[in-house]
């Protein structure tokens, strides 16, 4: 076999290859042996017919599916001659048959670019330090004090605080724009309600309605009523008392712990533990920034196509949850694919620079520590970990799940090679 590369823009190369006869006829006489064996050609049992009778009658097929066994073959030898590595399924074209009786072909495909690795160890990097205040301590105990709340019905005009069960409709210009909520939960403070509607409940008694006016916010669903004015009918259905528990040893036997000193102190080392791993994320960044400056190579234009798509679907599905119309996105295409365009092709660049490290550095990841993640994972959703592991090895999820995990483990060796200022 014959195979020639070329070098095209960038990454792009350009394969010629070229089977000689010998190959050829072999697949070829193998392929009317399997077409003899299954056609049925008049006068002759399925098997027993001629093969030139056959190659006449199956001439076109045969040498497609000679084309067809032989071509992908070809085409990984030809890779491991030329010692390449593919990012893509190549582009295959001008197959033929020379009539020396040969099989050519040209495959295009994109490649992983040469990178020259500079200097990656010992990079500097600036760490915080870290501390937790007390009133730290004291603002996750409030939101552990809200968790364990207890609402108690009250008869009493309702209360900044207070909670009450309504019933919600919603006009504009006397016409209802949705269906009637029933039974929702507003708090009785402008802050914490929705369009600061709770505001305007104190004072009122079980039983009352009361057309309370808001401004529909411009990332309303239903753009035609967006920033409009609006009147929300309420009917106070009833009354609920927010009663916090005491800061004290029961509510941290609730965390489980005896004592509040010990829920004090587990708050704040589990507070702790989250800056410094947000301190170490920082790091990690400003590593990977560093290389991104100190590396500049030609892409796989397939690699940041691909990754520029899942960026764009990530950014539209955000926006719609957030109530943008899909108009709206649409108009601004070109300008948010001009942006996150860059972010694909960091992402891609780092994706090799912290591949070559790996392969420099011999960082591989066992099966040990798959396994480990696997487990992990199962916990965190209460899942058996062999069901988790089936799933993951089903869906081929598994070769993503080791590239990941060794881009963490380059990441976190290129942490503990760097130099470190506080």
């Amino acid at each position: 076999m014959k195979s020639n590369v070329k070098k095209l823009e960038g990454t792009s190369r350009q394969i010629d290859i070229e089977l000689p006869r010998e190959t050829v006829d072999k697949v070829f006489d193998e392929v009317l042996q399997d077409i003899r064996k299954k056609s049925q050609i008049p006068g002759f049992r399925p098997g027993k017919a001629p093969l030139e009778m056959v190659q006449k009658m199956h001439q076109q097929d045969a040498m497609d599916e000679v084309a067809r066994r032989l071509v992908p073959m070809a085409y990984e030898q030809a890779l491991s001659k030329h010692e390449m590595k593919p990012v893509n399924f190549p582009e295959v074209t001008d197959v033929n048959f020379g009539p020396s009786g040969t099989l050519t072909f040209r495959a295009k495909v994109d490649v992983h670019p040469e990178i020259k690795l500079q200097k990656y160890k010992g990079l500097k990097v600036t760490r915080k330090k870290v501390s937790v205040k007390d009133e730290e301590v004291d603002e996750t105990l409030t939101r552990f004090r809200n968790m364990f709340a207890e609402f108690t019905d009250t008869d009493r005009p309702i209360q900044k605080g207070d909670f009450g069960v309504c019933a919600v409709e919603t006009f504009v210009d006397g016409e209802s724009i949705s269906k009637k909520r029933e039974n929702m939960w507003i708090e009785a403070d402008k802050e914490e309600s929705m369009l600061g509607l709770g505001e305007e409940l104190c004072g009122m008694n079980k039983g009352d309605t009361k057309d309370i006016e808001a401004t529909l916010p411009k990332e309303y669903p239903d753009k035609k009523f967006a920033g409009k004015k609006a009147v929300f009918r309420v009917e106070l259905k009833e009354t609920k008392e927010k009663k916090l528990p005491d800061v004290d040893d029961e509510l941290a036997k609730k965390l489980g712990k005896d004592t509040l000193a010990e829920a004090r102190e587990e708050i704040k080392t589990q507070l702790l533990e989250r800056k410094d791993q947000n301190e170490k994320v920082s790091m990690k960044n400003q590593i990977m920034g560093e290389l991104l400056r100190r590396h500049s190579f030609a892409l796989p234009p397939t690699m940041v196509k691909r990754q520029l798509k899942v960026l764009m679907d990530r950014a539209e599905n955000e926006l719609t949850k957030k109530g943008v119309d899909k108009d709206a996105i649409k108009s601004h295409e070109d300008k948010l694919t001009a942006q996150l365009n860059v972010e694909a092709e960091n992402k891609v660049r780092l994706y090799f620079i912290l591949d070559a490290v790996a392969d420099r550095e011999n960082i591989e990841v066992t099966d040990e520590e798959v396994d480990n993640w696997l487990s992990a994972l199962a916990g965190s959703y209460n899942q058996p970990f062999e069901e988790v592991k089936k799933y993951y090895e089903e869906h081929d999820l598994i070769g993503g799940l080791k590239e990941q995990l060794r881009e963490e483990k380059t990441l976190d060796f290129l942490l503990s090679e760097a130099a470190v200022s506080d």
